[in-house]
């Protein structure tokens, strides 16, 4: 009931309109009928007229992508006007009359058929041309029958051969325009009045032009006039087909729905055509006409059926290039080409709830690719977005971002956001049952909504991207919700970014040192070199700039220049006579690039020092990001006698297993469990377990975070070889260590 009701509307509503139309057109056809040759003329050409400036006028109000193809209907209209009015019957009329109508007839075509195939190439393809040849097809089919019905039978007359020919061509070439407004028609989702009219005025020509045609061929007595008159409904539909405002979807490709409906209605208007012209001609008999008649409905039929179902597998396999443009291969999922149109939908909404965007990121999936294979990984990537697109609602939209990364929008309040949020959390941490093994993982997720001031999808993107990585660092498997402190901390990221830029050009970086102990005798045996940032008027610590080094790609260049400086004052300190090595942190974006071996060898030599002068430490979490990468990069620096270290160790992730795989020369147990002893039962015992560990693999200790005598006695107890805290020394310059240095000599 509803549904029909604007429909309804818009019947009563253009009711009127209609129906002034249909009125001044039935009374202009009542007079053309009645009145005389003069009268007929006028009314004529006043619809002429006034369809050609209907075409004019509805070219500079709508003003379409294409207006050179009703700029040529517009010529063809005038070229028809003066073609029509010369035309008469070639017994009476001078050659030269009849020679001049047939060029401005000619010509009209020729303008008619250009613009219809403009369009066609816009909607399809410009070198898809199967209508064009369909079109050519289905011409010559009735250039056949016109040749055996209405051209044949006037060359053994008195009647000049060229104008005889041309009569019975024109039928033919309306049945080629015909068949490319039908594949316009038929490529357009909802019926376009414009097109439809325009095949009125099509229509209205073919049959002007056959009645015309088998006049001339039965040689009756010709009324041109009244004959004439059928282009008076061609004229009125050209310019309603000009002035309606679909005019302007005319070279949009819409397709359309049910297609088979306009197929068969076609199908069954060339099959009466196909049949009704050769009862117009003289059969010889019964059998001569049902022979013509299957022939040329074979003929025309057959033409269109193959060009049917050459448009039918064309416009599948652009259906389907166009679905895998716009999804994702392995899941199915659409791909971030739809975001943009599926993102202005929902703004578009006019619903409770703001729309938004949903960043899901799994976290550690790389382990899963690491240790069962890609094919695993791609296994677990499909089952995922299989349990988020089951988990969200039916109107919201997932889409596989890239790689691991997937993003869910839609519209609905913030407390529903972040249950929705939660949800997917919590179906992604149940285990998957994958070919390989029963695997579990769980998934960050960062929020982002639009707001009163609104946001661009690209923003949003930005800001939910921003808060999965603020959740990231909160734990696995959480999610947060970008606010004003993620903003302001994500403008102050972006500030510090590029005040980094130039920092090393600029000798802003300075390396301080923290000395590492041997716990016997409590003697400096390496120096840990930390980097500082002087900026502002203000030393910051690593913690504060390292990180966004790292996203920034300003790391290697950093890291290179801590490398040299803390060599060069590893230099400095032996020859001031301290007997030390220099130990250095790499990060994990250095641990991937393969070229830091050839860095750190490089240094080497320009500095005179051995490898074994030098250790480098890395963390569990670099030796997770990729493990693969790490051990070939930490088998050449070990080869070059460089100790590897491993920093923080305990709250990682690392094996037992994957530690002996690396060439691990010394542990660093992390200052959380330094801390416990003598403050809980377990923390002796968890420092006693490590250390017994490192022994067994075997390597060397250092105790992290020593800040106080009851610790250091602890763990020269428990055979830790090495030790750093604030107890042996605070991070300091060069000139520090130098001095002190000196005052123990002295």
């Amino acid at each position: 009931m509803d549904t029909r009701a604007p429909s309804m509307q818009r019947v009563f509503t253009a009711g009127p309109k209609y129906l002034g139309l249909v009125s001044v057109l039935l009374a202009a056809s009542v007079v053309f009928y009645i009145g005389d040759a003069s009268t007929r003329s006028i009314v004529l050409g006043t619809f002429a007229i006034g369809s050609i400036i209907a075409v004019g006028v509805g070219i500079r109000r709508f003003k379409p992508a294409d207006s050179t193809s009703w700029w040529c209907l517009f010529a063809a209209a005038a070229l028809f006007l003066v073609g029509v009015g010369l035309r008469g019957d070639p017994n009476m009329y001078p050659a030269g009359v009849t020679a001049l109508s047939n060029a401005f007839m000619l010509s009209g075509y020729v303008l008619i058929g250009t613009a219809l195939a403009r369009w066609i190439l816009e909607r399809r393809s410009r070198d898809d041309i199967t209508p064009l040849i369909d079109a050519s097809l289905i011409a010559i089919g009735a250039l056949f029958l016109s040749w055996v019905l209405l051209i044949s039978p006037l060359l053994d007359s008195d009647m000049n051969t060229a104008a005889a020919v041309l009569n019975g061509v024109y039928p033919a070439i309306d049945a080629g325009m015909i068949t490319l407004a039908a594949y316009l028609l038929m490529s357009s989702k909802r019926g376009n009045a414009s097109l439809r009219m325009l095949m009125i005025a099509l229509l209205s020509i073919f049959v002007g032009d056959l009645a015309y045609a088998y006049f001339l061929s039965r040689s009756s007595p010709l009324s041109p006039g009244l004959l004439d008159g059928i282009y008076l409904f061609g004229y009125a539909s050209v310019g309603l087909a000009a002035l309606h405002p679909q005019m302007v979807t005319m070279a949009q490709r819409q397709r359309s729905a049910p297609r088979h409906r306009r197929r068969s209605a076609f199908l069954v208007v060339m099959l009466l055509v196909c049949a009704a012209i050769p009862i117009l001609g003289t059969a010889v008999s019964t059998a001569d006409l049902v022979v013509r008649s299957t022939l040329l409905s074979a003929i025309l039929m057959g033409s269109f059926l193959r060009g049917e179902r050459a448009m039918g597998l064309m416009e599948r396999s652009e259906d389907d290039a166009r679905y895998r443009a716009a999804h994702d291969t392995l899941t199915g999922l659409p791909n971030r080409t739809l975001l943009a149109d599926q993102f202005a939908r929902l703004v578009a909404q006019d619903k409770p709830g703001r729309p938004f965007v949903l960043f899901v990121d799994l976290d550690n999936f790389k382990v899963v690719n690491d240790s069962y294979g890609h094919r695993v990984g791609d296994e677990m990537i499909a089952a995922t977005a299989h349990r988020i697109r089951a988990t969200v609602r039916s109107s919201d939209t997932v889409v596989r971002y890239a790689g691991d990364e997937f993003i869910v929008i839609g519209r609905c309040t913030r407390p529903e956001m972040e249950a929705l949020a939660q949800a997917v959390i919590d179906r992604i941490a149940e285990p998957f049952v994958l070919s390989a093994a029963s695997v579990y993982i769980t998934a960050s997720i960062g929020i982002a909504a639009t707001t009163n001031r609104g946001h661009e999808m690209d923003d949003l993107i930005r800001e939910a991207d921003t808060a999965m990585y603020h959740a990231k660092s909160l734990g696995a498997s959480r999610s947060a919700v970008y606010d004003e402190s993620l903003r302001a901390a994500s403008t102050a990221a972006l500030e510090t970014a590029t005040a980094l830029r130039g920092a090393v050009r600029r000798g802003e970086l300075e390396v301080h040192y923290q000395p590492i102990v041997m716990t016997s005798t409590r003697t400096t045996v390496v120096y840990e070199a930390l980097v500082r940032w002087r900026h502002g008027g203000r030393l910051r610590g690593p913690n504060e700039f390292v990180p966004i080094a790292e996203s920034t790609d300003l790391i290697g260049e950093i890291g290179e220049a801590v490398l040299r400086t803390a060599m060069m004052d590893l230099a400095a300190l032996r020859a001031a006579g301290q007997d030390v090595t220099m130990s250095v942190n790499i990060s994990p974006v250095q641990l991937r690039d393969d070229s830091l071996p050839g860095i750190v060898e490089q240094l080497l030599d320009e500095v005179g020092l051995e490898g074994s002068d030098l250790a480098l430490e890395v963390t569990e979490t670099a030796l997770i990001d990729d493990v693969f990468a790490a051990k070939a990069v930490l088998d050449r620096l070990a080869e070059m006698n460089v100790l590897i270290v491993l920093d923080d160790f305990g709250v990682g992730y690392s094996s037992l297993s994957r530690l002996r795989e690396l060439p691990i020369g010394l542990l660093k147990i992390d200052r959380s469990f330094i801390a416990e002893i003598g403050t809980t039962n377990s923390g002796g015992s968890l420092v006693s377990a490590i250390a017994a560990m490192a022994r067994a693999l075997p390597v060397s200790t250092v105790a992290e975070g020593v800040e106080t005598e009851k610790q250091a006695r602890a763990i020269e107890a428990l055979h830790c070889r090495f030790a750093q805290g604030y107890l042996y020394g605070r991070p300091a310059p060069l000139q520090h260590w130098l001095k002190q240095g000196a005052t123990r000599v002295s």
